[in-house]
């Protein structure tokens, strides 16, 4: 039976401090049938304009198969009242589960909760299972992570992420500092809205002052007890993105039932996932909420332990890969791995002191959406390694590991891998990278101070799937900079390797009886929204001017709401990152802008982050209102932060 909906976007459920948490809930329109098992989502993306047309989507689908669906906009953020002082705080938590308290009280609601979620809603997903709560069932979280600190977009191995702290902290300024719709909360909105503007902390200076995995980070952690989420959980995640470690990691800990999908998709939702081929995860998600909240006999857990995309040879082109899908048992799935001794491959050099633009070739962390383009540029200023043409091909499955003895001509330094598939012209193509600060010679959590003395140095690369073709050979190539991915320590540092006591181990699948291939349909449809877009576009950019390396990457859409009662929406963000070839000096700066307007009503906010880094974080970020075009507010924020080697 499909069921008609009906939605109300003007739920608010009241908080013991006197905030008031704003709910979308959607509801199979069916008098006479119910309670319903209810799905739910918390983020801080504006469920009133910015997320609507996905929330609709999701809900919808879920709705017309007898699930209630209630979207929850974070305490200080769209028609929520109230500040949100951080990513994933405690308060934040407990508003979570005081709603899930209220909705079990509904009517129509049968106490059956589950959560869902991708990214931020992915970690909320988690960090609530982790609370136990008596009403929840059962989590499906979408790309987020075990780990905050290893792998988030704040750091990784231990260094300072470089784009990423533009890219969404970027957005989030202007986007944190909207006002509720008057259309949603009525009259007070303007005063909320000042209200919001002056409480809400930048949160960019918190992440900068935590510089190694301390509590604030093993807050929200499900790695920090894996025990405590005992809940059934559907984990999805995508090769391409950068949390597919965390999901990975997740699925080989959790101690609860799992099920896992690895697509070969970048940071996106799976039924549009970049590249393609896409899954249709609305089909999946209603079908796993069915079975644990309502016991429908559907199949669901007859899916395999894992499902991982197994991708083809590269080059990858950024639109579609060639591949299949495969069933897996167990993570790790590898079979064997190939331990390869540097010294035992020819290689170019073993030293290394620049330039400091090295790895831009394959600019982001998270790699959906962009193309392999050829290495030679980088692996032409690296410390390279080169197997010999392989005599049959190798299947990549899992995390490659990287074991070096380095030593740096000063106490400071990072070592940063890149592991390629070179093609018999001789075009490298990149597979997968990982870096780590010489400060977590051993891991994450104990740091030590780095010497100028030889030291070994083990640390994992991205997972990865990748079938590398006979007659091809395999690249590691070796850098202290990975541009712009990882900050580069404060200062100008040479970095040596002893290939003798380097290796590259790599995780090897031998073959699979009958191949356990698995026919999964692309989406075909992704249910309509109300939404017209006017114009999306995502473009990016490296330049190399006078000794000056720069990426600069811009987007821009406009959309029309018309039954948001004739909403008109616009954003827009640039930001680059620039590093001088001989100075690790890098200079971050973004700028953001959102507004929505309606006939009388016109609000926008634009945001600027501009990070330059020495002995010291030199940080400022910037925040403008406007009502009608003329200043509502404004504000500086300034503070110089000092590097903990990071």
């Amino acid at each position: 039976m499909t069921y008609p909906i009906r939605i109300d976007r003007k739920v608010f459920v009241p908080m013991d401090d006197g905030v008031r948490i704003a709910l979308t809930v959607y509801l199979p329109d069916a008098p006479g049938d119910g309670p319903f098992p209810t799905v739910v989502e918390s983020v801080p993306y504006r469920k009133d304009d910015e997320f609507m047309a996905s929330d609709y989507r999701t809900y919808t689908y879920l709705g017309q198969r007898g699930f209630a669906g209630v979207r929850i906009d974070i305490r200080g953020t769209g028609a929520s009242t109230g500040i949100i002082q951080d990513e994933y705080v405690e308060g934040e938590q407990k508003d979570t589960l005081a709603v899930f308290d209220w909705l079990e009280a509904q009517e129509w609601c049968d106490g059956n909760l589950g959560m869902w979620g991708v990214s931020w809603g992915g970690f909320s997903a988690l960090q609530t299972a982790m609370l136990r709560p008596p009403q929840l069932r059962t989590i499906a979280p979408v790309h987020a992570t075990h780990d905050r600190f290893a792998c988030d977009v704040h750091y990784t191995g231990g260094s300072a992420h470089a784009a990423e702290q533009l890219d969404w902290p970027g957005a989030m300024v202007a986007s944190n500092a909207l006002p509720p719709d008057p259309d949603i909360v009525g009259e007070g909105w303007r005063e909320e809205w000042l209200r919001r503007l002056e409480g809400t902390p930048q949160w960019i200076f918190e992440w900068l002052r935590h510089q190694r995995r301390d509590h604030y980070w093993l807050h929200g952690s499900p790695a920090s007890d894996y025990s405590s989420v005992d809940v059934p959980t559907l984990l999805i995640g995508g090769w391409l993105d950068g949390y597919v470690d965390g999901m990975l990691a997740l699925a080989g800990h959790l101690t609860c039932e799992t099920r896992t999908v690895i697509g070969p998709w970048g940071h996106y939702r799976p039924a549009t996932g970049v590249p393609s081929p896409t899954l249709d995860h609305y089909d999946l998600l209603a079908r796993w909420f069915g079975h644990h909240l309502r016991g429908d006999d559907n199949g669901v857990m007859d899916m395999p332990p894992l499902t991982v995309f197994v991708r083809d040879q590269p080059p990858y082109d950024a639109h579609r890969v060639s591949g299949k899908w495969r069933a897996e048992q167990s993570w790790p799935a590898h079979d064997t791995h190939h331990d390869v001794i540097l010294a035992d491959l020819d290689h170019e050099t073993v030293s290394w002191s620049g330039p400091q633009w090295v790895g831009s070739h394959a600019p982001f962390w998270d790699r959906g959406g962009f193309s392999s383009a050829d290495s030679s540029p980088d692996d032409g200023v690296s410390m390279s390694f080169t197997t010999g043409p392989l005599e049959e091909p190798l299947e990549i499955l899992g995390t490659p590991t990287v074991s070096v003895r380095v030593s740096t001509d000063r106490p400071l330094g990072l070592v940063a891998a890149r592991l390629m598939a070179v093609d018999p012209e001789g075009n490298g193509f990149i597979i997968c990278r990982g870096s780590r600060n010489l400060m977590f010679p051993d891991d994450l959590s104990h740091p030590k101070t780095p010497t100028i003395a030889p030291f070994d140095v083990t640390f994992p690369l991205l997972a990865t799937s990748a079938v590398i073709p006979a007659g091809w050979r395999i690249r590691l190539a070796l850098a202290g900079a990975d541009f712009p991915v990882v900050w580069p320590p404060p200062e100008v540092f040479t970095i040596t390797v002893d290939p003798s006591r380097s290796s590259l181990t790599l995780p090897l699948i031998s073959g699979r009886e009958g191949e356990r291939a698995l026919d999964i349909p692309e989406a075909q449809t992704t249910p309509p929204a109300p939404i017209v877009w006017v114009r999306d576009d995502d473009s990016w950019k490296m330049t190399h001017e006078a000794g000056r390396h720069t990426l600069r990457r811009d987007r821009d859409a406009v959309a029309d709401l018309p039954e948001r009662n004739s909403l008109h929406y616009e954003t827009s963000q640039w930001w680059t990152v620039a590093v001088d070839d001989e100075d690790p000096l890098l200079d971050l700066v973004t700028e953001s802008r959102v507004s929505l307007s309606r006939p009388g009503w016109d609000v926008e906010t634009r945001g600027r982050i501009r990070i330059s880094a020495g002995p010291v974080f030199d940080t400022t970020v910037e925040l403008v209102a406007l009502e009608n075009g003329a200043e509502f507010f404004s504000r500086t924020w300034h503070e110089d932060i000092p590097r903990d080697w990071v």
